[in-house]
C-alpha cells in the first residue's frame, strides 16, 4: 500500500507526515484487532488501507479541533487584555 492509494480512497492529497503517522496508527490497530480476533482477513492489504484512511480522518479532525481550541484560547486572551472584567454566567 502506498500514499497514493490512501489519497485515491479519500479523494484528496495528504502530506507525507500525515501518511506516515496514519499508517503507523493503522498498523498498531491492525495488530491489536488481530490479537483479539485472530481473523486472517484483518492482515490483508485492503483492510490496512481502510484502517489508514480512518486514521487520516481521525488525525485531521484532531488537528482541526486543536486548532479551533487554540483560536478560542487566543481570542479569550485578547478579550482579557482589552477588558479585564471576568465573564459571569447567569443561571435562569
Amino acid at each position: 500500500m502506498e500514499k497514493k492509494d490512501v489519497e485515491e480512497l479519500l479523494k484528496c492529497s495528504i502530506s507525507d507526515e500525515m501518511y506516515r503517522e496514519a499508517l503507523e496508527s493503522a498498523k498498531r490497530k491492525q495488530r491489536y484487532i488481530f490479537s483479539q480476533e485472530h481473523r486472517v482477513v484483518v492482515l490483508q492489504d485492503w483492510y490496512l488501507l481502510q484502517l489508514t484512511m480512518e486514521a487520516v480522518i481521525s488525525l485531521t479532525f484532531q488537528k482541526f479541533t486543536l486548532d479551533l481550541c487554540e483560536t478560542l484560547r487566543n481570542m479569550e486572551k485578547e478579550r482579557q487584555t482589552n477588558d479585564p472584567t471576568p465573564l459571569h454566567a447567569a443561571i435562569l
